[in-house]
């Protein structure tokens, strides 16, 4: 009299994934903590974006690392995990990916910085602390410190709108991530140019602390990635 009626499962509207709320949640409530106990910190991120001057001046009076700067560093390479779950999804292969993907491309991130800072540490010590290449890792890590705050936004846009705008956010956020790390990567060349370092100085370092230690960690991302 009934016949059975099989299920027809509904295609996926977007690619925000469960575990991605604790994950969201946990760093906007670690970034609020910080914005109030010290505000200062935070606004520095943008001022030594937008002034050579300023940077400097907090070169100078950041004799340690700040826990601010502790905090987006660990917050920036979480997000560049998401935005690869994301990216992978929407880009490569049309599937959810497991929150391990996004913790192992988080600790990727974290190996390539790691590979960076251990290389300008040997490089300053080749060059009997060369004050180009010192202002060159604050400007690295600076940067990332301003994409940590950025990618909040972007990701979330990115994650709960639809698979159809997604891929949007998704690509425009990958546009971002490549156009502030090439300006980095300018505005460094250019700073040692004009401070008379050879040019075969400024391509050795490029390809030291640049793109060596990003190929390895894509490497290591894309052979951990695949399902």
């Amino acid at each position: 009299m009934f016949g059975l009626v099989t299920p027809t499962l509904r295609p996926p509207i977007h690619f925000f994934e469960d575990w991605m709320v604790i994950v969201l949640l946990v760093l906007l409530s670690l970034m609020a903590y910080f914005n109030v106990v010290y505000p200062t910190k935070m606004k520095n991120v943008f001022k030594a974006f937008r002034s050579d001057i300023a940077m400097r001046q907090f070169m100078r009076e950041e004799t340690n690392i700040p826990r601010p700067y502790l905090f987006l560093t660990f917050q920036h390479a979480v997000l560049m995990g998401l935005l690869w779950v994301l990216f992978y999804q929407a880009f490569i292969y049309s599937t959810a990916l497991p929150w391990w993907v996004s913790l192992v491309s988080a600790l990727s991130v974290l190996l390539i910085y790691g590979l960076k800072w251990i290389s300008f540490q040997l490089v300053k010590w080749f060059s009997e602390g060369d004050f180009t290449l010192t202002e060159y890792q604050y400007r690295t890590f600076s940067t990332n410190r301003l994409l940590a705050i950025l990618l909040y936004p972007l990701i979330i846009l990115a994650a709960l709108s639809s698979i159809q705008h997604a891929y949007i956010y998704i690509g425009g956020t990958a546009i971002v991530i490549g156009l502030l790390i090439s300006w980095r990567i300018l505005k460094g060349a250019w700073v040692a140019f004009t401070n008379n370092v050879p040019l075969f100085y400024i391509f050795f370092y490029i390809c030291t602390l640049e793109i060596l230690p990003v190929l390895i960690g894509v490497k290591l991302i894309q052979l951990l990635s695949n399902p």
